[in-house]
């Protein structure tokens, strides 16, 4: 949460998934009930501080804001199989769609605006962030690599870029930091990877 300095975390207990509010020095503040989602595939944070998360056992994107209200909520499951993660652009949601092999893109209101990438570009997407230009940046591991797709935000492929030093799986996320550099955590390897600044031409 950019102006207050605030995390917002995600994990699973037993069954379903928790969510959480971190001081930015990491001290606990509050948790958030979000009874009505199974399990967090992909979580992001709207420029006015509302809090999305995207369920992927039943695919539903929920906007909330951070006393845990629900301000909305839509299905996407007619337009994909299995969220793996969301970013936020404008007025518009990136959705991953991990066994779809692509990135499904709604509006506001819920409504399926386009598809970006497709199998041999995007195989099982599961990390997207899009740049303060609004380059898409859609992240896999497939193949035991990081493999990251630039896309424009109409969907048009811009570049793409693959981590050649470490053999990764189940790589889950992608985020840009402020200073560029390109994150994502690689869970059966226990590491978080850091890659220097993309430059996309």
């Amino acid at each position: 949460m950019r102006d207050s300095g605030k995390f917002v975390v995600c994990d699973r207990g037993n069954e379903r998934s928790r969510m959480q509010i971190f001081s930015k020095n990491g001290h606990f503040l509050k948790k958030i009930s979000i009874r009505y989602i199974d399990i967090v595939a992909g979580l992001a944070v709207t420029q006015n501080g509302d809090i999305v998360a995207v369920d992927s056992v039943s695919p539903t994107v929920f906007r909330l804001n951070e006393n845990g209200e629900l301000k909305k909520w839509f299905d996407c499951s007619e337009y994909m199989r299995e969220p793996s993660d969301i970013a936020i652009y404008g007025n518009e949601y990136y959705v991953c769609d991990f066994k779809g092999h692509c990135v499904a893109v709604f509006d506001d209101e819920g409504n399926f605006v386009r598809r970006i990438g497709g199998e041999n570009i995007t195989n099982f997407p599961n990390g997207i962030d899009v740049s303060d230009a609004g380059d898409v940046l859609v992240g896999d591991s497939h193949g035991n690599r990081f493999h990251v797709a630039v896309f424009s935000r109409e969907g048009t492929m811009i570049s793409e870029f693959e981590c050649p030093y470490v053999k990764v799986s189940r790589c889950c996320g992608l985020k840009l930091t402020s200073e560029g550099y390109v994150v994502t955590l690689a869970k059966n390897n226990h590491h978080v990877l850091v890659l220097n600044t993309l430059y996309v031409s």
